[in-house]
């Protein structure tokens, strides 16, 4: 029999500093302790709660390894999965392989009690509630920050560059190409033509995508199509 510890953080708690590995570890020993366990293995990851356990890399690696009579001990539900179809699935197929799934706030959850499963279906959701909070507090603050113009992270907007405080300020030598799209795309020259000319001119590839989305982002489009 071993006794694993899954732990996991996603990017935006890593950031926000609202758990750590460190600290879901030290819990889960506790636990295990009470439980008359002894943790033999560590599983960490770095992974959103959202994606499917069985699909995550270190995810797959356990469930791979896990066998009757093994115990899983996870701090919380939302450490474990914050999918609520993903974790009812995954404690059905545990306690039909007879492995026991712990969470240390509310216990070992693969069990026969009632009460746990009704606990579990519970909490599940709310940590899927929990997530969905999350996700559209980023996509509004991210909307929030388009609109002031603000840098929101991830690759840089072509044509600009981020200021000291974090504000989008024009690079004049990004916007001299994207004028020249613009007028090339005004003289009626096709993508193709444009994206190769400006591979040529500055030997860096400008995919037709890529074209096309920044000129639409400058109005150019728009303005043709009217």
């Amino acid at each position: 029999m071993t006794t694993y510890f899954y732990g996991r953080n996603s990017d935006l708690e890593s950031f926000e500093k609202k758990s750590s590995i460190i600290t879901q570890l030290e819990k889960c020993k506790s636990y295990a302790v009470l439980k008359d366990l002894t943790i033999n293995e560590e599983i960490t990851e770095q992974v959103s709660g959202a994606i499917p356990f069985a699909k995550r890399t270190k995810g797959f690696e356990l469930m791979q390894k896990l066998k009757r009579g093994d115990n899983l001990i996870c701090l919380e539900i939302s450490r474990f999965s914050r999918n609520t179809l993903d974790l009812l699935q995954l404690v059905k197929k545990f306690k039909r392989t007879k492995i026991q799934l712990h969470f240390t706030d509310i216990g070992e959850v693969t069990g026969t009690d009632a009460v746990g499963s009704v606990v579990l279906t519970l909490l599940s959701s709310f940590s899927q509630f929990y997530r969905d909070q999350i996700s559209e507090k980023t996509k509004s603050t991210k909307q929030r920050l388009r609109k002031e113009n603000r840098y929101c992270g991830g690759k840089k907007t072509f044509g600009y560059d981020v200021d000291d405080n974090g504000f989008l300020v024009p690079s004049e030598k990004e916007q001299e190409v994207i004028r020249k799209m613009q007028l090339m795309r005004k003289q009626g020259n096709t993508y193709q033509v444009i994206s190769d000319e400006l591979t040529k001119s500055t030997r860096k590839k400008f995919p037709i995508s890529w074209i096309y989305k920044i000129l639409k982002r400058e109005g150019t489009e728009l303005r043709l199509v009217a």
